[in-house]
């Protein structure tokens, strides 16, 4: 059995709410920043598959291949002079001035002239994304921009290194360059998988010039090189009157920086940073706020249960929000016990006191009738007030244990709407039968009057009003009840009787448990009744007053029931 207890409680451990309010936040904070992270990363995957840079790139780098091609195809193949025996004694510089204004010039078949080609692509080619290469028909490189340009790339290489040494110390910059790489290896992973089908190992130019003058076409290949590089590459013949007169090739990187996306990537990054910084700091400070006064009022709680007969005065912590409310809760709580309590420890006295005089008259009675010297008739005059007492304690130990399981009822029986005016006339017919021929009247102001309450213990307040009236009223004398409407807001019930009355200096006096102002010797009656009809009606938000009377023919007591008026709802 213990080791399925010690089983349960170890599940019981995964629920959330085992956990103290500080894990419970921590926990929130940790859950809202994996989703937020989540999100970003969504976000992130979601503008990469929509970037449209790779297409335009493409869209671009293929323009600029056409573009060259014309140009090489329209003004690079020309037809070159070959010798000129009269040059031979001229200054060579004024012979190339001459010889083409000569005749005799003998001139070769069209070729692919490389000097006007790398002019155009130095003029406007230098600085682009894409590599330019341009192959004659016997398969060499007239062309190459890597080459040509080698010298400034590694200036540009140099600087750039210095620059970075020089921001090490920035810690901003180091930063920024930390996210741009991590998310540059984001961003490969998730383009490369749109090529993953076309990728395939990088040939040799020779090999790519030889299959496009074969082709005569347009040819476009996606390479990964031995450095894990993707590159695009396009291969065109340049052709002239049908005839190919060498191949233009243009590669690029697929896959470069894209400091747009970077930006955005890393300006949300930033923000998602910030959010969580202020989430945790704002969560630190409202945990504060909540977890200290909830501690304080479990400190109050444990002081409370610990010293409740001791008259601390503890500091409850006064808020507008439901933590003060519930302070608020506790304390009225902690005042209700206290007053139980008190009440508990004075109806033990007042117990305790009732029980004891007829106690000790039990004890003097059977002291003397041990003494054998008593009279026959002295015994029976001791025999009679032990019978007496004996019966007066019967009525009071009844009465006691009423009025202990009436307080245990009233909190806990269920509530009802109730017309009183109804329940005044139907509790009357019970009463036109009585011993001493007392007449009950009713005055009733409005008769759907409504008020909420449980209808057995309702019975039991006005039965023990009217038998009150009945045991101290006259015969054929009459008992008035009045119901009436008070500002919409009580129901006024007013109890008249024409007996001697109740000494109005004793107004509240009467309300307390085991007060009596009869006779002595009337045992009928412990004093509990109208305690009784007090707790009931307070368990219903209602009170009950002694009064003096209004009514000239109701000389007698007058007692006055208050209400909530309640709207039934149907």
């Amino acid at each position: 059995m213990a080791r399925d207890i010690h089983g349960v409680n170890n599940l019981n451990k995964l629920f959330f709410s085992n956990y103290s309010l500080t894990y419970q936040i921590f926990f929130i904070n940790l859950l809202i920043s994996f989703f937020g992270f989540i999100a970003f990363i969504i976000f992130n995957y979601y503008i990469i598959q929509n970037d449209k840079k790779i297409q335009k790139q493409y869209d671009e780098v293929l323009s600029s291949l056409n573009n060259i091609n014309d140009f090489l195809e329209k003004n690079s193949i020309v037809r070159v002079p070959l010798f000129d025996d009269s040059c031979q004694s001229l200054d060579k510089n004024k012979c190339i001035q001459n010889m083409y204004n000569k005749e005799n010039l003998e001139w070769s078949e069209p070729l692919l002239e490389p000097t006007t080609a790398q002019k155009y692509i130095i003029q406007g080619y230098l600085n682009k994304i894409f590599e330019v290469k341009i192959y004659n028909d016997n398969l060499l490189n007239l062309v190459d921009t890597k080459k040509l340009f080698l010298s400034s790339q590694s200036q540009i290489e140099e600087i750039a290194i210095f620059d970075q040494n020089k921001n090490v110390y920035n810690i901003y910059k180091n930063y920024q360059e930390i996210y741009r790489n991590l998310f540059f290896k984001f961003y490969l992973n998730i383009s490369k998988k749109k090529f993953e089908d076309n990728i395939i190992k990088k040939e040799h130019d020779i090999n790519i010039v030889q299959e496009t003058i074969r082709s005569r076409e347009l040819i476009k290949k996606t390479y990964i090189d031995k450095e894990n590089v993707v590159s695009q590459f396009f291969s065109i013949p340049i052709i002239n009157n049908n005839s190919v007169y060498g191949v233009l090739i243009i590669s690029y990187p697929i896959f470069t920086n894209n400091f747009s996306l970077e930006l955005i990537s890393f300006s949300l990054f930033n923000f998602y940073i910030l959010f969580v910084i202020i989430m945790i700091l704002l969560s630190f400070f409202f945990s504060r706020s909540l977890i200290m006064p909830i501690k304080t009022l479990t400190n109050l709680t444990l002081i409370e249960r610990d010293k409740l007969n001791k008259k601390n005065k503890l500091l409850y912590p006064k808020r507008g929000d439901e933590i003060g409310i519930l302070s608020k809760e506790i304390q009225a709580m902690s005042k209700d016990l206290k007053s139980q309590i008190d009440q508990l420890e004075r109806f033990a006295s007042d117990v305790s006191h009732e029980l004891k005089n007829p106690l000790t008259s039990l004890y003097s009675a059977t002291e003397l009738l041990n003494n054998k010297k008593i009279s026959d008739l002295n015994k029976q005059t001791l025999i009679s007030n032990i019978y007496k007492d004996v019966k007066r304690m019967n009525i009071l130990i009844s009465d006691i244990s009423n009025y202990t399981r009436l307080k245990a009822e009233v909190e806990t029986e269920n509530f009802e709407f109730i017309n009183i005016s109804s329940f005044i006339s139907e509790l009357i017919e019970n009463y036109k039968e009585n011993k001493k021929s007392i007449k009950i009247i009713q005055e009733i102001e409005q008769n759907s009057l409504y008020v909420l309450a449980n209808i057995n213990k309702l019975y039991r307040v006005f039965t023990n009003l009217i038998d009150n009236s009945m045991s101290i009223a006259d015969k054929n004398s009459k008992i008035l009840i009045t119901v009436s409407n008070f500002k919409n807001q009580y129901v006024h019930v007013k109890i008249y009787d024409q007996g001697k009355g109740i000494n109005f200096l004793h107004k509240d006096k009467v309300f307390e448990r085991f007060y009596t102002d009869r006779d002595a010797n009337n045992f009928n009656h412990t004093g509990l009744g109208l305690s009784i009809v007090k707790e009931i009606l307070h368990s219903f938000k209602g009170e009950i007053m002694l009064i003096k009377t209004d009514n000239k023919k109701y000389s007698g007591a007058c007692f006055m029931i208050k209400l909530p008026l309640k709207v039934k709802k149907n």
